[in-house]
């Protein structure tokens, strides 16, 4: 009873009966203060052996202050303390342990004590030295600069005693942050890089605007009651998270703790993280002019102005009573940011419901860990002391919260929120209570933007014709992210003060922009019930246009959809040695391949778009090789490039039978029918194929495939209207530059692939073209946007520019390119070698005439196959005289399509000087 009535007493909670109890026998009072004193220090001990997470500190700090107010109050009824009392215990004898032989090696080390850093040096088995050393090693760190002074000596557990030098923490910040990146120095030990780490911890925390102040009163017993005593502001870190100071206590090396009486990893790294930051923090407030402290204080307004004119932690006296107010109050004010509160409530939102109220309560632990509960039954259902304390937390939650007042709950603690209050509780106002120390439980906010894209959805029609007219009724809605609104919906959203859905298990908010958007985009399609296949895919590959950022996606069980499907499906890792290669290809070529085999399942024709000199003819070789079954393949290419087909034809698919159509001696009518049943590919020329059409627009060909496809370019020219009379399954263009000029370039080698498929030319060129007006990028950059938007599907478009590329490409690729003369270079030739012979017959053989001979022979063979100018100027007109300057001109045509560069290589320079001249002409660039 009588240690019951001390203990209410201490509370300020005794009633006069315990009073008079208590006053009538002095002495047992004291006792039983002393009993409780004992016991508190019982409970610290344990605590700081026993007790661990988050709460610890708090725990700790609690039992602290328990043990400070119960000495106050021996002091005040029993007076100061003696000197005896007040003197140290006498050291405990040490025992003596057995050193190894063998010397460690001593390695510089760190320690702290109350606001100062502690050097040492020292190891496992390693010699002590002393403080001259000590010093000499920190310089040679860096760290001579700071001004060490003598510390005590320290006993090494295990190891003796050695000397120390400190030095005040402030002085010593700079050197022991700079400490944190020093991995590589084997001259300090452990604890230094350690001691580094938690002072950059601290930094971090101040920078971060981490740290609030707390009054602290001298330690030990009171002088007399009443009387004035020294309190310091002292600085401490705020919203520490526990992992952090795990991390550093797990990892705290034991000579950083050498000297501590606290031998708690967690609490150690909490103590020295919070001198840190005060030591940082203190410094600054040095630096900052303040009023002066009043000359004497009388209440809680003095003790107030007395903070702030000492924020640097220099000392002030004040009345303990008036202080100690001061500091409790300041101490509840930061408790929820600088450590756990007996109770954490906890605030849980929950999604809308039917009728699209946002539900929000609070909740608290119930007593015993047994999970949780509503906070109007914890205030009323456990101890009056645990019912006070959440009933103060609620109250301090509603002074920050204070929807939670609004009236219409069917308890208290429970609301109903509009959409723009949730948002606020999932960002800023979540925030903030976080900080308060609340626990926030409310569904994710997303900080990235959704993606609005159109979502045209079919169902496919079983009566109508499978493939690109197949006709399907379709919807349109608009998806935002993974989340697809109705027109409906977009409606609904629309009257929200701020929309919200739910994506990916987030919940984002929409942009009233990109709403409104979207609002117009199905608006515009409300009439559109019903596509075809080909509309579909146009729709997707945005060619009838495209108003929201994210495209058009296709949904449902349509031709189009499941060609998109399809595509996505394709392989990862394609077969790169497939049946009927001979040979490896390379990573993109493997995936082309795939693609080409796919479009041939879909019956569809694409433009195999490789940059010049990756590869395009072994890939379709290899495509050739992997479909036959429906009819033989066609290749149309410039005649120079017809051998260099027919040669890699043999070297790739050697199990293919291929014939070159080409020449004054080649099959015609009926008999050309009889050799295309005999071969699996035949190879042709641009120029004979539109001589031979209408024997080659009989064949039913399965694949056909034509090289350097921007000559057919103008789709108004003759061979751009012959070639489409051709009957494939699929086709494919190939090129390396399927825009020169502009986007007609594409629509047209786009639309001989696919006849009617990707629209008028008109439609298509507007789609594609992007708004590049004060960007620079001009023609160029609108090809390269429509070649992105058709990549994957009806193009395959692949440089090397993507460094995936340039890792496999060889470091040069030597080729070579036999061009036709002309009659003129025939002639011109063959009188030359006429003229050898001659020359040589008259003359002896091993002659210097005879060499001389064929040596002038071989440089006019040499001009003449450059071009006649070359061998003899005429004065006349370059064009249409040498077969070797026509291929030169289509090969500039494609480097420079590509804003490439090319060099061009001469023995003679006079030709060089006339055929640069001649070319700038052709081109309209300098070339020099």
């Amino acid at each position: 009873m009588l240690d019951a009535a001390a203990q209410a007493h201490i509370d300020g909670l005794a009633t006069p009966e315990q009073t008079t109890l208590l006053e009538s026998d002095k002495d047992a009072w004291l006792a039983s203060l002393w009993r409780l004193l004992d016991v508190a220090d019982a409970a610290l001990e344990n605590a700081r052996h026993n007790v661990r997470g988050p709460m610890r500190v708090n725990v700790l700090n609690d039992l602290d202050e328990e043990c400070f107010r119960i000495d106050d109050a021996i002091t005040a009824l029993a007076g100061p303390p003696t000197e005896a009392e007040l003197a140290p215990p006498p050291p405990r004898r040490q025992q003596n342990n057995q050193k190894p032989t063998e010397p460690g090696v001593t390695r510089l080390q760190l320690s702290w004590k109350g606001g100062h850093l502690v050097a040492w040096a020292g190891g496992q088995n390693a010699e002590m030295v002393g403080h001259k050393e000590i010093i000499e090693r920190l310089g040679n760190a860096d760290g001579g600069a700071i001004d060490w002074e003598p510390g005590e000596t320290i006993k090494i557990p295990n190891e003796g005693q050695t000397e120390t030098v400190v030095a005040p923490m402030a002085s010593a910040l700079g050197w022991l942050c700079a400490q944190a990146r020093n991995h590589n120095d084997d001259r300090l030990g452990p604890s230094v890089r350690w001691m580094g780490l938690v002072a950059a911890t601290a930094v971090e925390h101040v920078a971060q605007g981490r740290y609030v102040f707390r009054l602290a009163a001298a330690r030990g017993r009171n002088q007399g009651k009443g009387s004035a005593t020294p309190h310091t502001v002292r600085w401490v870190p705020a919203l520490v998270d526990d992992e952090t100071i795990t991390t550093l206590a797990n990892c705290a090396p034991g000579a950083a703790m050498v000297g501590q009486s606290e031998q708690d990893r967690k609490a150690f790294a909490n103590a020295l993280l919070a001198d840190v930051v005060h030591t940082i923090v203190s410094s600054a407030a040095s630096m900052v002019e303040v009023p002066a402290s009043p000359p004497s204080i009388r209440g809680r307004n003095d003790v107030g102005e007395a903070i702030i004119a000492h924020l640097d932690g220099t000392p002030f006296s004040a009345p303990k009573g008036i202080a100690s107010d001061v500091g409790a109050k300041l101490k509840d004010w930061a408790n929820p940011v600088t450590g756990v509160s007996k109770v954490h409530l906890i605030v849980q939102l929950d999604p809308p419901d039917e009728s699209d109220g946002w539900f929000a309560q609070v909740l608290a632990p119930a007593e015993r860990g047994k999970g949780i509960e509503p906070i109007e039954i914890a205030e009323n259902a456990h101890s009056k002391t645990r019912g006070r304390i959440i009933r103060e937390q609620r109250k301090r939650l509603e002074r920050i919260f204070p929807a939670l007042l609004r009236p219409g709950g069917k308890r208290r603690g429970e609301v109903i929120l509009s959409q723009d209050e949730a948002w606020r509780l999932m960002s800023e106002d979540g925030q903030k209570l976080a900080q308060a120390g609340f626990e926030m439980r409310v569904p994710k906010l997303a900080t990235k933007k959704a993606t609005a894209s159109l979502r045209l959805t079919a169902e496919e029609d079983h009566e109508s014709v499978v493939g690109a007219q197949q006709l399907a009724n379709v919807s349109w809605s608009v998806m935002f992210d993974d989340v697809e609104l109705t027109a409906a919906d977009i409606s609904r959203l629309a009257e929200e003060a701020r929309p919200l859905v739910r994506s990916h298990g987030q919940w984002v908010e929409i942009d009233r922009v990109d709403l409104d958007a979207a609002a117009a985009a199905l608006a515009d399609r409300a009439d559109q019930k019903q596509m075809s296949g080909a509309d579909m895919l146009r729709q997707a590959l945005g060619l009838e246009g495209n108003p929201l950022d994210g495209g058009i996606s296709l949904g449902g069980n349509s031709w189009a959809a499941n060609l998109f499907r399809g595509i996505e499906e394709l392989p990862e890792h394609p077969d790169d040695s497939p049946d009927g290669f001979v040979g490896t290809l390379r990573t993109y070529q493997a995936d082309a391949l795939a693609w080409l085999n796919f479009l041939d399942g879909a019956g569809l024709g694409g433009c195999l778009a490789l940059d010049m000199g990756l590869g395009k003819t072994p890939t379709t070789l290899a495509a050739f090789a992997a479909s036959t079954e429906h009819g033989p393949g066609l290749v149309i290419a410039p005649p120079a490039v017809v051998g260099n087909w027919a040669a890699e034809a043999a070297s790739f698919v050697p199990d293919l039978k291929v014939h070159v159509h080409h020449g004054p001696s080649r099959a015609s009518g009926a008999k050309l029918t009889r050799v295309i049943e005999k071969f699996d590919v035949i190879i042709t020329t641009y120029g004979t194929a539109v001589r031979d059409m209408d024997e080659l627009a009989k064949v039913s060909w399965g694949k056909i495939a034509i090289d350097e496809a921007q000559a057919i370019k103008n789709p108004a020219a003759e061979t751009s209207q012959q070639l489409r009379r051709l009957n494939a399954h699929t086709r494919v263009a190939l090129t390396g530059t399927p825009i020169e000029n502009g986007l007609g370039d594409l629509w047209s080698i786009m639309d001989w692939a696919n006849p009617g498929l990707v629209g008028g030319r008109a439609p298509f060129i507007a789609s594609l073209t992007p708004d590049t007006k004060g960007n620079g990028g001009g023609k160029k950059a609108a090809g390269e946007e429509a070649l992105k938007a058709l990549n994957g599907v009806l193009v395959y478009r692949r440089t090397k520019a993507e460094p995936e590329i340039a890792a496999e490409l060889p470091d040069r690729i030597d080729e070579l390119d036999h061009c036709m003369m002309t009659p003129e270079q025939i002639g011109l030739y063959q009188a030359v070698i006429d003229s050898l012979m001659v020359d040589t017959t008259a003359s002896d053989p091993g002659s210097p005439e005879r060499k001389g001979a064929v040596l002038a022979a071989i440089t006019a063979l040499k001009q003449i196959c450059n071009h006649p100018v070359n061998y003899e100027e005429d004065g006349e007109a370059l064009d249409g005289r040498s077969g070797k300057l026509a291929r030169l001109i289509e090969i500039m045509e494609s480097v420079f399509a590509a804003d490439e560069k090319m060099l061009i290589f001469t023995h003679f320079a006079t030709w060089g000087e006339r055929l640069a001249t001649h070319l700038s002409e052709l081109t309209g660039k300098e070339i020099n």
